[in-house]
This record gives structure tokens, sequence and C-alpha cells, in this order.
């Protein structure tokens, strides 16, 4: 090997550390349990392509720096339509499902899931959990990982959200077998009249939880 091509694996892999920094600080940051197959395919596919430039010297950097670059541009227009089509973003990211709802083991949608009876004990024993009738909700995010919480100290009469973004949750509302007309007469009764101004609203066992868009620490209850 020449001191040419020593020279050029130096200096493409210190471009290559980065520009790959460079991208992931433009995706988002990210837990490693947040990361989502599109994610894992994208990070694939740039390590992938990185490798033919260290791997091959009369390999131009530039032809994989480009493709590299328009799977980023494709990655943050995907996240951008995902933050304000839920639609689009339930398909790219899937869905969370209840293995555990109000105490109760959801027996179909744990075989819809694949999910054993021996998985859910034993991500109970791993949070020192004994038995399921000390869990109330049991949640499979859509990043595999399964979210438990315990009778105990569980305050809320919903885990899902009855607003989010300014838009009525219809899916939550038929959980807690209430409707629309219901919570726009509870939210009147505090003075919020307009919906899409409420970037929050939890239904706890004390009341409405309730966060406006423009004063994020303006937090209010309904009893």
């Amino acid at each position: 090997m020449t001191f040419t091509e020593i020279f050029q694996i130096i200096y493409k892999t210190i471009l290559c550390y980065f520009f790959i920094l460079f991208c992931l600080k433009i995706m988002g940051k990210r837990e490693i349990g947040e990361i989502s197959a599109f994610d894992i395919v994208v990070f694939f596919i740039i390590s992938e392509l990185f490798s033919l430039s260290l791997n091959e010297p009369e390999h131009s950097i530039l032809r994989s720096i480009i493709p590299v670059s328009i799977i980023v541009l494709l990655q943050l227009v995907t996240a951008l339509i995902s933050l304000y089509v839920p639609k689009f973003r339930s398909l790219m990211e899937g869905k969370k499902s209840y293995l555990i709802y109000k105490g109760v083991i959801q027996q179909n949608e744990m075989k819809r899931q694949r999910y054993t009876i021996e998985d859910l004990m034993a991500q109970l024993r791993m949070k020192e959990i004994q038995t399921p009738q000390d869990v109330e909700y049991a949640i499979l995010e859509n990043n595999g990982e399964l979210t438990i919480i315990k009778k105990d100290n569980c305050i809320m009469l919903s885990p899902d959200p009855l607003i989010m973004d300014g838009k009525i949750n219809k899916t939550a509302l038929a959980r807690i077998t209430k409707d629309e007309v219901w919570l726009v007469e509870e939210l009147k009764k505090l003075g919020f009249i307009d919906v899409s101004k409420l970037f929050l609203v939890l239904y706890l066992k004390n009341g409405l939880y309730i966060v406006p868009f423009k004063k994020g620490d303006n937090i209010n209850k309904v009893k």
C-alpha cells in the first residue's frame, strides 16, 4: 500500500466520521429504544455507502456523500410529514397496543402481536411485578418496548391523550365511552373554547390535565 493510498483512507475516514455526525445531528436525537425500523434502514444504507469509499481508494468520496445526503433529506421529509399527518406516522412507525387494559389481559391483542404469555410474564418479572393483577396498563409501544403502569401508582383514567397538537383523539374518547361533545363541554368549564389551541389534554382521576400551545407551563385541572 502506497503513502497516497494510506492518506486517502485517513482523510476519507475523518471526512466520513464528521459527515455522519452531521447527518445524525440533522436527523435529531434518539435513544436506542426509540430507533424505528426506518431509522435502522437509513443507518444501514449510510454505513454501506461510506464503506465503498473506504474500501476502494479509487472510489470518490462524493459518490457516497451525494446519495447519503439524499437519504438524510428523505428522512427529514418523512419525519416532517409524520409530525403533521398522524395516519402517515402510524403507517411508518406502527401503533402501540394494549396487552393489559384496566387490569385485564387482552388475549386477542397478544395473539395479533405474536406476544406470548411467557414474554409478558418475563417483562413483569424484570420490572419486579409478580402478577398481572398488579398492572393497570401494559402498553406495547411502536418501538417494541413494553411500558407497564402499576395499579398502585396509576393516576390516569385513560393512558391515551384526549387531545394532541390541537386535535381530538376520537379513539381515546371511545375507549373511555366518552364523545367530543362531553370533552368540549368540560373544556368550556375551564374557559378553553378553541380545541386547536390546546397542545395536550390528559384524562386523570382528579380531572383533565391541560397544556395550552402558547403557555406550556400553564397547566390546569378540571374537577
